[in-house]
C-alpha cells in the first residue's frame, strides 16, 4: 500500500545513505524499522500481562493488615537505648 511521509531532504538522503551502506532500501528499513517496535510492543504488553496475572495470583493469597514496619520491633529495648 502506498504511502507519503513528508521528511526533511537531508534526513532523506543520510537515511538512503544508510540504507544502501546496510545493502537494502529506504523502503525495507523503514518497514524493519516499524516492524521491529510492533514486536517489542507485542512482547512488552504480553509480559506486562504476565505480571498482571501473577499479581492477582498472589493478592489473592494475601489477607489482613498490611505489614508496617516499626524500628522498635527491630530492635531489643536495651540495645541503642
Amino acid at each position: 500500500m502506498p504511502i507519503t511521509i513528508d521528511i526533511p531532504p537531508a534526513i532523506v538522503q543520510e537515511a538512503m545513505a544508510f540504507a544502501q551502506s546496510r545493502n537494502t532500501t529506504f523502503e525495507q528499513m523503514v518497514v524493519d524499522c516499524l516492524d521491529a517496535e510492533l514486536r517489542r510492543r507485542r512482547e512488552a504488553q504480553s509480559a506486562i500481562s504476565r505480571l498482571d496475572a501473577i499479581a492477582e495470583r498472589v493478592n489473592a493469597k494475601l489477607s489482613g493488615e498490611p505489614y508496617k514496619f516499626n524500628r522498635a520491633d527491630a530492635y531489643p529495648e536495651d540495645v541503642f537505648a
